[in-house]
């Protein structure tokens, strides 16, 4: 037992005194002492039972312990963001362009009012009648003429047109034009068959018709019609009486005839007329006419899609920061490093 427990005391003392070294300076730098006593078991290399000499050592020991302290860690995270860019896109427009311009218009709307119209209705006629209003005797009307007396007369003159020799006439020939159109082989050909459907109909069966039943038909009953009679209408008119109108007479209007005097004649004269005629103009071999023919082109246009990205959020919890604290330690990472 003695042999076992002296190695462990040697030990145990080298040990104590290499910690006191250490620890001494580390309590110069920091300032933070405390002060343990330290055991002595004496020189172990002349030990005595029965003599055992008692030493006390005051010893320096400072100890460092580390709190974990929660930092905030920034990570960098990818995420898109949409960035407009124009690009131009043509727009056929016509020309010339039409513009639509709105022009108000009064529309009348005709709303049926009920009038009262009432009975029996009042009837107004017009009859004309001879009313006698005594007149003036004529009297003398002047109506102004210049003079000298102007007479305007239209005189056809003959247009000379130049027209080119030889006259070219522009005729429009209609010619085969051969466009060719991709057709997928083998074609496909839908024909309608027309084939019979049974559908599966049920036995006959009784529907209940009801007798028929009394109709109550109201007896005619009398209406009254206003028929319109006619009848005379006396208006008072007051009797005739004699107008003196004086025979006519005749009145002597002054107009100036010019001498010489102008007689209009009409002359006959030739008109030339345009006649459309055939003109035959010898074509050579049919010449192959190429027309541009418009196809329709898909293009993609890229269109920016909004999606939802999530984004990690890190919550610190205190109650295992510690546990957290040293595996992290434990893995060689050091503070400031993700």
């Amino acid at each position: 037992m003695r042999m076992f427990v002296l190695p462990c005391l040697a030990v145990c003392v080298a040990l104590a005194h290499f910690g006191g070294a250490v620890e001494e300076n580390k309590a110069e730098g920091d300032g933070k002492t405390v002060e343990k006593r330290g055991l002595h078991l004496g020189d172990y290399h002349h030990y005595q039972p029965h003599h055992e000499h008692h030493h006390e050592h005051i010893k320096t020991v400072t100890i460092e312990k580390k709190v974990p302290v929660p930092y905030t860690v920034t990570k960098h995270v990818p995420y898109t963001v949409e960035k407009k860019i124009p690009y131009e896109v043509k727009v056929d427009v016509p020309q010339p362009y039409i513009v639509e311009k709105k022009v108000p218009v009064h529309v009348k709307e005709y709303v049926k009012v009920p009038v009262h119209v009432p009975k029996p209705y009042e009837v107004i006629k017009k009859i004309p009648y001879e009313v006698k209003v005594p007149v003036d005797k004529p009297y003398e009307v002047k109506v102004p003429v210049p003079q000298p007396y102007e007479v305007i007369k239209k005189i056809p003159y003959e247009v000379k047109v130049p027209v080119p020799q030889p006259y070219e006439v522009i005729k429009k020939v209609p010619h085969e034009v051969k466009v060719e159109v991709p057709v997928p082989k083998p074609y496909e050909v839908i024909k309608k068959v027309p084939y019979e459907v049974k559908y599966e109909v049920e036995k006959p069966y009784d529907v209940e018709v009801p007798k028929p039943y009394d109709v109550e038909v109201e007896k005619p009953y009398t209406v009254v019609v206003e028929k319109k009679v006619p009848y005379e209408v006396k208006v008072p008119v007051d009797k005739p009486y004699k107008v003196e109108v004086e025979k006519p007479y005749p009145v002597h209007v002054k107009v100036p005839v010019p001498q010489p005097y102008t007689v209009e004649k009409k002359v006959p004269y030739t008109v030339e007329k345009p006649v459309p005629y055939e003109v035959r103009v010898p074509i050579e071999k049919p010449i192959p006419v190429y027309s541009e023919v418009k196809v329709p082109i898909h293009k993609e246009i890229p269109v920016p899609h909004k999606y939802h990205v999530e984004v990690p959020i890190f919550k610190h919890h205190h109650e295992h920061e510690d546990d957290h604290h040293e595996e992290y330690q434990s893995h060689g990472h050091g503070h400031g490093h993700y």
